[in-house]
């Protein structure tokens, strides 16, 4: 939350792959509503060459990028908590939190 980084930055975002922006109708620069069973967050999409779709059991699965925490501080503008869209859960063998990974939708707002 440095005025460098902020400067690049400002807001809270979402990393879409081109992929997945074309098939939602999502442009570089658009608000999206990224929603989960627990909860939603607001944030700008930032379509990148970056995240490619899996193939996984012969079906296309797309990932998206968040940052874990958004200032609520700082020289950016507020944001929201990335742990708003993730569920209480933990791998009982290695007592590493679940929440890395979840299903989310993502439609433009």
């Amino acid at each position: 939350h440095c005025r460098l980084n902020a400067s690049a930055q400002p807001e809270q975002f979402v990393e879409i792959g081109e992929v997945l922006a074309n098939e939602k109708g999502i442009k570089a620069g658009d608000r999206v509503r990224v929603s989960s069973k627990r909860g939603h967050i607001d944030a700008v999409a930032v379509v990148t060459k970056r995240i490619r779709p899996l193939q996984v059991n012969n079906q296309t699965v797309h990932q998206i990028g968040i940052p874990l925490h958004w200032g609520f501080t700082g020289a950016t503008r507020h944001g929201y908590l990335t742990n708003t869209l993730v569920p209480f859960l933990g791998d009982g063998n290695t007592q590493t939190p679940e929440s890395k990974s979840f299903l989310v939708k993502v439609e433009k707002l």
